[in-house]
């Protein structure tokens, strides 16, 4: 018997290709959007973990000091005074390839004699065999790894050209060393006065790296003296890592919207396949056929279509996500880690997490259809009747455990502070609304019942859309949560840009921006703001201070006396923060950097500087979207006194009103004509290369969320297609008694369009309390930044008008079948 069953059940989804294909498609599209996320994130965060790691190796800490660097003498004490055999002196800065890719590399200065316990990809002197002698004795020798070697298409006795502090500086590859992990990745290793000589640190060291307990380590640090300071090596690497790590859920959450999307798919295909075989299953029933048995048949199917979709899934992926790592590392890239070069990399949990999806999501899915089939008494599944009446009781009760579910969810956000507490309220939050869309159709009918009176198409659209709750209630809640999906997210971005404007336009105070790859001075910022038309300048100096909590990003800026910072100051009042700044010991600090260290004005924020410490107050908290990581903002006095540091990373030029704008910059570029590689930028560049920025970053959402409209799409086609399918023995009816083919395929597509709408309208409130979510707490969570809310109609209308064309795309086929049906063969049924 058993055997008998399945080949019913097989016979019944070769008879119905296009459903179960849909079907197929469905559960295919949210195993690869799982897929190919997750594989992008690992991608990154291993990219990010090898470019940190082959930089610093083993060490478990490092001696730092301020701006300067560390004095190199240093070292040799310590080798010698102190006994120290597991220290390494190290040089590093970052350079770009002077060719059309401008690949960013990073320039690794070290001493392969201390290299041996360290562990770099690259380093040691048994490592660089014939390369060792050439290194020691050429300062334009570089030693690359295999894999970066095939990147930049070098090999052995190779020139190349790099960028290097504004300057062209020629280096020659003297060996390309095997690195089967291809660690050094984006990875140019020499010798480490070779560094400091292309990177003009003579005499200074970046840091010191060391391979000691913590014990030994803090006994050292007693004995180092003033201005040098010892760190956890792992301090850095884990910052960017955590840093980074909101940004990698909630790429996770987009993608497990497309599953709960695709589990609505499954759900109401499996939902379907039940309805289809009500009759077949009461005959089976009244054959003797156990319930089990059927409810092993329905499982199989959902098993079948799991297992097809799920392995098409997998290949669709792995496809996709060569496309979106490129989308994540450029994000990364721009906005936590400036040279984490990598490519695609596999990774057996992302197959896991497919095949979980695929197969497990699909028998789960199917479980409630399953169970409701083989429940239904042999009588009650031969009527039609009887089942829609049970599925207005499903929808009312649906109703209460929707309500109750939007009140948890609600519950989760307002008493959790977490990031992943705050996606599981979100996430019961759209099933909540889901559960409650069959009510919903009900709502719907009911106010448009009286206006069709008299009207009997109307009256026949509205009841051939709501008389068909068990199938349309499904279709109706995957569809509106994907819409509320399209729409939520694009508010979002639209709030997220809006604010980004306004803080752009107002922090860009300066008309002119000057910048270069070598440090600035005095001297430079002095010639500008002598030249006619320039009002004032402002000077910058940017520096991540290394400590214990990873680096901490310091903005130091110098106005003059009557000018005050043009930043957007959050708390207290902007005049109280503003006094508490120009007190002598007081700073502002950016959003996120409160956030993460959980500061508030009044707080006392204290910094390392050199082998002591310094307490500063937070005067205030200023909107900043610049990082994630966040900045504090300090006078540049203030700094200057604290770190020794006179040199300027960048000069704002404000210009007099009655001031030629065009003719001002020839002025200003001819004022900068020694120092190499400077550069004038206008404020509005700046501001289109800052969208541009934010553009690129949201690209890989942009992605996500259509995907999962994608998800929906195919699933209200599949529903209902397989809804007017199943209706041609009421539509041949309708012709018998004289409704024309005209008005029947206007009769289904009104029925469709009607479905869509309801859809569409019901993902509004949904999609706009999504948005709500997505700017007030889980961006704010996530990064530390708030943002005002941009309601804007374009994406509202966009996610109505997915809903209706879904809709009446889906009766295109039904449509054209119903309209060229013989009435007498559509009489008599399959």
């Amino acid at each position: 018997m058993n055997r008998l069953i399945g080949r019913i059940g097989r016979a019944d989804l070769r008879r119905h290709p296009l459903q179960t294909g849909l079907a197929m498609l469905g559960v295919a599209i949210a195993v690869a959007v799982v897929v190919a996320v997750d594989l992008a994130n690992h991608s990154a965060r291993e990219a990010m973990r090898v470019s940190l790691e082959s930089v610093t190796g083993s060490a478990t800490h490092q001696i730092v000091a301020g701006p300067e660097g560390v004095d190199e003498r240093l070292y040799p004490r310590l080798r010698t005074e102190q006994g120290l055999r597991q220290a390494a002196p190290i040089v590093q800065g970052g350079v770009v390839r002077a060719d059309d890719t401008r690949r960013s590399l990073t320039l690794l200065g070290v001493d392969a004699f201390a290299e041996g316990g360290f562990q770099r990809p690259l380093g040691g002197a048994n490592d660089l065999g014939d390369a060792f002698n050439a290194l020691m004795l050429r300062d334009d020798a570089v030693v690359v790894g295999r894999g970066e070697a095939e990147r930049l298409a070098v090999e052995s006795g190779d020139s190349m050209d790099l960028l290097i502090n504004g300057e062209r500086r020629q280096v020659t590859v003297v060996s390309v060393v095997d690195d089967p992990d291809d660690q050094a990745r984006g990875l140019l290793l020499t010798d480490i006065a070779a560094a400091q000589q292309l990177l003009g640190q003579l005499g200074r060291l970046d840091r010191i790296d060391l391979i000691m307990d913590d014990a030994r380590a803090q006994a050292l640090a007693n004995d180092l003296g003033d201005g040098v300071r010892i760190v956890p090596a792992a301090a850095s690497a884990q910052s960017v890592l955590q840093m980074s790590q909101a940004f990698h859920i909630n790429l996770t959450a987009l993608s497990l919207l497309a599953v709960v999307v695709g589990a609505f798919l499954v759900f109401n295909t499996l939902s379907f396949l039940g309805v289809r075989r009500r009759a077949t299953i009461g005959i089976l029933r009244a054959m003797g056929v156990q319930r089990r048995e059927i409810m092993g048949q329905m499982l199989g199917d959902a098993l079948f279509i799991g297992i097809i979709g799920t392995l098409a899934g997998l290949g669709l992926g792995f496809a996709l996500a060569h496309g979106l790592v490129g989308l994540v590392l450029q994000t990364v890239n721009d906005v936590y880690f400036e040279r984490a070069a990598g490519e695609l990399m596999l990774s057996p949990w992302s197959l896991v997490a497919g095949l979980l999806v695929g197969l497990v999501g699909s028998v789960v899915a199917a479980l409630a259809p399953a169970r409701e089939a083989a429940a239904t008494p042999p009588r009650a599944a031969l009527s039609r009747a009887d089942l829609e009446q049970r599925a207005r009781q499903l929808a009312r009760r649906g109703g209460i455990a929707g309500g109750i579910t939007l009140v948890a969810g609600a519950l989760v956000i307002a008493l959790s502070e977490g990031l992943v507490p705050a996606f599981v309220g979100l996430f019961a939050l759209i099933l909540g609304a889901a559960f409650l869309a069959p009510v919903i159709i009900l709502g719907v009918g009911a106010a448009l019942r009286p206006l069709m009176r008299g009207r009997p198409v109307g009256s026949l659209i509205v009841e051939g859309a709501v008389a068909s709750l068990s199938r349309t209630g499904v279709a109706v809640a995957a569809l509106s949560v994907a819409v509320a999906a399209v729409i939520g997210v694009a508010v979002m971005i639209a709030s997220f840009r809006a604010s980004v404007v306004d803080w752009l336009e107002g922090s860009l105070a300066a008309d002119f921006y000057i910048s270069a790859p070598a440090t600035l001075a005095d001297a430079e910022a002095d010639r500008l703001g002598a030249l006619n038309g320039v009002d004032f300048v402002s000077r910058s100096q940017w520096y991540d201070l290394p400590t214990a909590d990873g680096p901490v990003t310091i903005w130091a800026l110098e106005l003059p006396a009557e000018r005050a910072p043009q930043v957007d100051i959050r708390r207290p009042e902007p005049a109280t923060a503003l006094d508490a700044y120009a007190t002598d010991q007081a700073v502002l600090i950016s959003e996120p950097f409160a956030a993460r260290r959980s500061l508030a004005p009044g707080d006392t924020l204290t910094l390392p500087v050199g082998s002591e410490s310094v307490d500063l107050e937070v005067a205030g908290v200023y909107r900043d979207y610049a990082s994630p990581t966040g900045a504090v903002l300090m006078r540049r006095a203030l700094y200057r006194d604290l770190y020794e540091d006179d040199g300027l990373a960048g000069i704002g030029v404000h210009v007099t009103d009655a001031a030629d704008r065009d003719a001002l910059i020839p002025q200003l570029e001819q004022s900068l004509a020694g120092v190499p590689g400077a550069r004038v930028t206008d404020n509005a560049a700046v501001l289109e290369q800052s969208l541009r920025i934010f553009d690129r970053t949201f690209a890989i959402t942009e992605v996500l969320r259509w995907l999962a409209g994608l998800v929906a799409f195919v699933g209200v086609i599949s529903a209902l297609m397989a809804l007017q399918l199943d209706r041609l023995r009421e539509f041949a009816m309708l012709r018998a008694v004289g409704l024309s083919r005209g008005g029947l395929a206007g009769l289904i597509g009104g029925q469709s369009g009607l479905l869509g709408l309801i859809a569409g309208l019901w993902a509004v409130p949904l999609g706009v309390l999504l948005a709500g979510l997505l700017v007030f707490v889980i961006n704010r969570r996530a990064y530390g930044w708030t943002m005002g809310f941009e309601l804007q109609v374009g994406p509202v209308v966009e996610g109505v008008l997915l809903a209706v064309v879904a809709a009446l795309l889906a009766t295109l086929y039904p449509a054209w079948r119903a309209t060229r049906l013989q009435i007498a063969a559509g009489l008599k049924g399959e």
